[in-house]
């Protein structure tokens, strides 16, 4: 199976490395508009000179299966639309876009050419998440009322060991027109859970949304959180930050417990899930590399010609319910 790999940045190359351990996945061609970083990546996977290009489109050029977009989050739209008309299958980092109004444009493009397309929510492929949602699904907790995701870091730097200065700086975390914040960058993958969750117990859809999002000196949200009321009594409360140190934890009660999960995005290899009611259980479990589970999905739907992700991989309607919470959530102007 051959993949185009359009970014040469960290996330590329974390995708990279979990991709070589796929069966019968090969690197085939690569993009960057950074010439160093180009290189540094096509030496690190060999990859011939006549298929590295600096420009985007050029990749098109060539031959391959899937491509894999790497790139900030402002630059997906386009590029998905570049791939989509020309009929390529795609398999995009999250957010694939920074809102419903950009999945619209693409929409009719990805079901016109027929192609596949893949959002890298590469949690929801990995068998965590099976362990999970068949806890769920066998009601080992009871009825389930209540979702709760922490997800933050502190980007901050100490300044004599004591202050911290402010998140003022621009990178592609707090820059707005790179499509910066911490709803964006980590938002999204309790928003996809949440929804996941609503959607397998038949929850419905969503009543009300309460918010309430701090806005940094670049403009975008650096401490946000949501609650998400659903119709039939299920609760979620999602908080990101790039201010404070929260981990990645996350907790499913229901009526005879709960479900604890020490990181809901990124997995261990060594990875546990703890099950809390009468009594502790706790779930320890290997895994093989992260993202080798996105990729090796992507590659069984192309091969048994599957034209939207199974098991618990994001449909189109998906990504468009939760484009909707996403969407509310950044208005910050009712803030």
């Amino acid at each position: 199976m051959k993949w185009s790999i359009i970014g040469c940045g960290n996330i590329s190359n974390k995708f990279c490395d979990d991709l070589l351990n796929v069966k019968n996945a090969k690197i085939s061609a690569i993009a960057s508009k950074n010439p160093k970083k180009l290189k540094i990546f096509g030496d690190k996977y060999k990859i011939y000179e006549k298929n590295m290009f600096q420009e985007y489109e050029e990749i098109l050029d060539t031959e391959f299966d899937i491509a894999y977009i790497g790139l900030i989050n402002s630059l997906h739209k386009k590029i998905v639309k570049t791939l989509a008309i020309k009929g390529k299958n795609i398999l995009v980092e999250k957010p694939c876009f920074l809102s419903l109004k950009e999945f619209n444009e693409c929409e009719e493009l990805i079901k016109k050419n027929k192609i596949l397309f893949v959002e890298s929510m590469m949690n929801l492929h990995h068998p965590q998440s099976n362990l999970i949602f068949d806890l769920i699904k066998n009601e080992e907790i009871g009825d389930i009322l209540n979702f709760e995701h922490n997800f933050g870091f502190d980007m901050r730097q100490k300044q004599f060991l004591i202050f911290k200065k402010k998140i003022d700086f621009l990178n592609r975390l707090t820059d707005p027109s790179l499509g910066g914040g911490a709803i964006n960058d980590l938002g999204c993958y309790g928003v996809a859970f949440s929804n996941k969750i609503s959607n397998l117990l038949n929850k419905g859809s969503v009543s009300s949304l309460k918010k309430k999002n701090i806005i940094g000196p670049t403009g975008v949200d650096i401490n946000s959180t949501v609650e998400i009321n659903y119709s039939n009594n299920f609760k979620s409360t999602i908080k990101v930050c790039f201010n404070e140190k929260l981990g990645c934890s996350a907790r499913i009660l229901g009526s005879k417990g709960e479900i604890f999960i020490p990181n809901l995005v990124t997995p261990e290899k060594k990875y546990k899930v703890i099950l809390k009611k009468s009594y502790i259980k706790e779930y320890k479990e290997d895994a093989k590399a992260l993202y080798s589970y996105v990729a090796s999905d992507v590659q069984r739907y192309l091969e048994k010609n599957i034209k939207e992700p199974d098991n618990h991989g994001l449909k189109l309607e998906e990504i468009k319910q939760n484009l909707k919470i996403l969407d509310e959530w950044k208005f910050y102007e009712n803030v």
